[in-house]
This record gives structure tokens, sequence and C-alpha cells, in this order.
């Protein structure tokens, strides 16, 4: 499942995005509402970071870049790790509310809260102004029409020269072993997302204002696909 520990929602809406639980909720509202187990899962992603996160610190230019938005980044492990990288840096993490008292506490024991903040908020409405945008498998979580809102949005409050970089696994050909397809799979049974290959992450791009510059790999099966504002 996606980074994002929740929606990035502050409120609930009616039209349940995903397949439901058994209590009539999406797994994002359902861990909104039980916040035992969406603090687990809080956890379980920022551990999942680490898999990806020095291959990150190592490939990402951050050149030019003052500000840092970890768009549904949990308790905020990816970008706190690049204000370690670079001091002039300031970060955000945007998050469901039940996540930002984590988010700070990660932050000062990782002794980056002076230049951290914690925003609640919901990424279908509006994103933080940013010199670049952190996704890390946010995108893999939502059908096309939701991604296209989460990537203009980003695109809406991107500075100039804004980049983003999409943290994800890539599909490749069909018959060919690939984690991509595997994990694909996984989301078809538990979300209302889905693994893409690189022409159907372009049309999301195109679409949005955004356009892939460089990919990179990683030694997990996620790759990094840095994208420019257009």
């Amino acid at each position: 499942m996606g980074d994002a520990s929740g929606r990035c929602a502050e409120g609930q809406h009616a039209d349940a995005r995903g397949p439901g639980l058994a209590e009539g909720l999406t797994q994002f509202d359902y861990r909104g509402q039980n916040p035992e187990e969406g603090a687990l899962f809080a956890s379980s992603m920022s551990n999942a970071t680490d898999m990806v996160i020095h291959d990150v610190t190592a490939a990402l230019d951050l050149d030019g870049v003052s500000v840092a938005v970890d768009v549904g980044g949990s308790t905020g492990a990816l970008v706190q790790e690049l204000l370690k990288k670079s001091q002039g840096l300031t970060g955000v993490v945007l998050e469901m509310p039940h996540v930002v008292d984590s988010a700070v506490e990660a932050a000062s024991k990782a002794g980056v809260l002076d230049r951290f903040s914690a925003v609640s908020g919901d990424f279908f409405k509006e994103v933080p102004a940013a010199d670049l945008y952190l996704l890390k498998m946010i995108i893999h979580d939502w059908n096309d029409a939701e991604c296209l809102t989460i990537l203009r949005n980003c695109r809406a409050s991107a500075k100039p020269g804004a980049r983003a970089a999409v943290f994800d696994c890539v599909v490749g050909k069909t018959g060919e072993p690939n984690y991509g397809a595997l994990l694909d799979m996984n989301m078809l049974v538990g979300s209302d997302g889905q693994e893409r290959d690189f022409d159907e992450f372009d049309a999301l791009y195109a679409k949005s204002g955004w356009r892939r510059v460089a990919t990179k790999p990683t030694r997990s099966p996620q790759v990094i696909q840095v994208l420019e504002a257009i």
C-alpha cells in the first residue's frame, strides 16, 4: 500500500474511495478512525522508507530547493533525511490529522524539528507550495482521475522551476518477471489503485502539467522518477 498512512483528508467523504472494508469504510478512513492501527501502519510505512532512503538522498539534486513537501509522507522519514543532508532546506509533511503528532515527534528525534512542519490536510484539495514534491508510493494508491487531481494540485502550488519525485514500482513487459506486476495484483485486491508502466505514468504527467526528465533505479523494486513542471 502507499506511504500515506491515510487519505490525507481533513474530512471523510461519502463517496468512499476504493474497496470497502466490512465496516463500510475504506482502508484509509478506517485507520483514521482507529488511531492505534493507524499509528502501526504509519510506523510500518516509515520503516518501508528505509529501503530507498539512502538511494534517494544520493540521487536527488537539492540545488535550488528551499522547501520540500512530503505528500502523504506518514511521519516524514523521507523529507527528514533530506533535511539532514541540506542545512538550508525546509521540510513539510502533508498528512491526516492523526499522524501529525507522530511526525513532529519523529522530526524532534531526528534533530530537524526547527526546519520541519507537519501539516494536516487533503491532497485532493490542496498541497503546500514547494520547490520539490516527494510522492513515495502515493500514485499507485489511486485510479487515474484521482492521480491527476493529486498531480495537478502539486503543479498548481509549485514554485517556479519546481520538481517532483515519484517513487513507485514500474510494470515491465508482459511475460517477463517483474515485481511491479505482483504488486499490481495486491493493489487490485486492497485498493482502487494500480501499478503502471512508463507510458501510463507519462500520460498522467502530460495531463497534469509535469514532464519526466530522469529515471533513477534504487536497490529496492521502486524507481525514482524525477519530474519538472511545464
